[in-house]
């Protein structure tokens, strides 16, 4: 006899329970070939990507649109680099970007990209060295670091854009002969929020000092570091780490930088030591 309250099924409700279990098979299967036919999904929106694998990860998914970071390491760590891959795979992904070269020639980096296999379809640097030729009395009229200004913003104007690294910001300071770092630093970063782009800017750090040493970090809204360490067997390896970014739920640990097929990873390191 059957439990008060319940019945057995009848044939036609198994049949009819049968049918719609496959019915949701075959929408699982449709919605499956819709998500393959749309390609890998977008990041966070509001976030650019640094195209870090395994680093983005670490980040939500990026860099918060509008954000200010400031990108610090020694010489050789690869640097300028990843700000070239930074701005380079985020134009082919849509989000136009300049890269502000401060030292470095455009035939040089033209070659450090063609190196990482980064063959750029349109020209985005903006080698300062020309443009020091064409303001010889910058320094006794409105100083560098008010022609950078006006010149981000006219090429705002008459082409948007929503990304500029800039390096290495230690020349600018040489560039600009700033007396108070961090109150022109203030200003500066004040004006790059006020653009409405994400700037990312790269500082030559000493090995063993102070990762930002103007407190570069304090001021902006993000920082990121590059440090040398070793491996077990001895090897020398760049590590990478996200000090500070704000609106976003980041991991601090050290990841093991390397380049790979033509891009960056970042890799959850062994314990390693400094050389």
């Amino acid at each position: 006899m059957e439990p008060a309250g319940e019945r057995r099924m009848t044939k036609r409700e198994e049949r009819l329970l049968e049918e719609i279990e496959a019915l949701k098979g075959r929408l699982r299967e449709v919605e499956g070939r819709i998500d393959a036919m749309a390609g890998p999904k977008k990041p966070e929106e509001g976030r650019v990507r640094t195209f870090v694998s395994g680093f983005d990860e670490a980040l939500e998914g990026g860099i918060p649109k509008g954000h200010v970071v400031v990108l610090g390491g020694p010489s050789g760590t690869m640097k300028t680099s990843l700000g070239l891959n930074l701005v380079h795979r985020n134009r082919l992904d849509g989000v136009k970007g300049l890269y502000v070269s401060l030292e470095e020639g455009r035939a040089s980096l033209l070659r450090t990209m063609s190196r990482l296999g980064m063959e750029p379809k349109d020209d985005f640097i903006v080698d300062i060295a020309r443009l020091r030729t064409e303001h010889e009395a910058a320094d006794e009229t409105r100083g560098w670091l008010k022609i950078l200004e006006e010149y981000l913003q006219r090429k705002r104007e008459k082409e948007p854009f929503g990304l500029v690294v800039i390096d290495p910001l230690n020349s600018l300071y040489a560039l600009a002969k700033m007396a108070d770092p961090r109150t022109d630093l203030f200003h500066f970063f004040t004006f790059l929020r006020g653009l409405g782009v994400t700037a990312v800017l790269i500082a030559e750090t000493s090995e063993g000092g102070p990762p930002f040493p103007n407190h570069e970090d304090f001021l902006a809204d993000g920082a990121v570091q590059l440090r040398y360490a070793s491996d077990a067997d001895g090897a020398v390896t760049v590590e990478v780490r996200c000090l500070k970014m704000r609106h976003t739920n980041h991991r601090r640990d050290w990841f093991r930088l390397e380049v790979a097929d033509g891009g960056f990873v970042a890799r959850a390191p062994a314990p390693s030591t400094r050389p």
